[in-house]
């Protein structure tokens, strides 16, 4: 388990260049760019850290160091939480994949529909083989699944909401099915709830402290990123804890 779990933090901590090299590009407008990141302010390759660029040592933004630290924390945690190891990889890109989509969300409230059919088919291919190596066809039909009714929710919200929900939201709402529906409903419905509990805490925080106003526009898919995230790390306890 320990060695799962360091080789899972080193391909976190690898794959966190392809997030920041592809979170960049699509910020700055620029053709998707899956490898060597490139410093914001001179063009020139980043060091192994990706705080600096390797040329003229100009810093770069604090995100890219959460970036890093949270691809290689929350990858390396994924063995302990995942039911089998055949899922493992399947886990991390879904983990990096969701890190990338929620920082091109946060960056441009866009959702990249190139990022996100990536992640999915990636993920989703990698699920399925995880999921019957380990003989457990039944979770893979739960995970998919759960993709649809999530999207489905997502889907009659977005049409009742009248704009107040992206329809990026709602193909996000596929992905993030898929892969807490892989570990059950329970934790299907705790991403769920999660995202509008997490979204509205912050939402209120942000209008009560004057940081955002009631006509600015803000993102919910890391909301829901977030809320995923807590059901694939902790479902298990939330569960156990409400059933007493």
């Amino acid at each position: 388990m320990i060695l799962a779990a360091l080789v899972a933090s080193l391909a976190g901590f690898i794959g966190s260049r392809i997030v920041v090299a592809e979170a960049n590009a699509h910020r700055m407008a620029l053709p998707d760019r899956w490898w060597d990141p490139v410093c914001e302010v001179c063009g020139s390759p980043l060091g192994v850290t990706m705080l600096r660029c390797d040329t003229n040592q100009h810093r770069q933004r604090r995100l890219v160091a959460v970036i890093v630290v949270g691809a290689t924390i929350g990858s390396g945690a994924i063995p302990l939480v995942v039911p089998t190891m055949w899922v493992v990889p399947a886990y991390v890109a879904f983990v990096l994949g969701s890190i990338l989509l929620t920082v091109t969300d946060i960056d441009t409230k866009l959702i990249p529909n190139r990022i996100l059919v990536r992640v999915l088919v990636i993920g989703g291919l990698l699920l399925v083989v995880g999921g019957f190596a380990s003989s457990h066809p039944a979770a893979v039909a739960r995970a998919f699944g759960g993709g649809l009714a999530y999207f489905g929710i997502m889907f009659i919200l977005a049409l009742v909401a009248r704009g107040a929900l992206g329809f990026g939201d709602v193909k996000l709402a596929a992905l993030l099915g898929v892969f807490t529906g892989y570990l059950g409903w329970a934790q299907l419905t705790i991403a769920v709830l999660g995202a509008f509990l997490i979204g509205g805490v912050v939402s209120l925080a942000l209008l009560v402290s004057g940081r955002a106003g009631r006509k600015d526009a803000i993102p919910f898919g890391p909301f829901m990123v977030a809320g995923a995230f807590m059901a694939v790390y902790a479902g298990d306890q939330i569960v156990r804890w409400y059933n007493g």
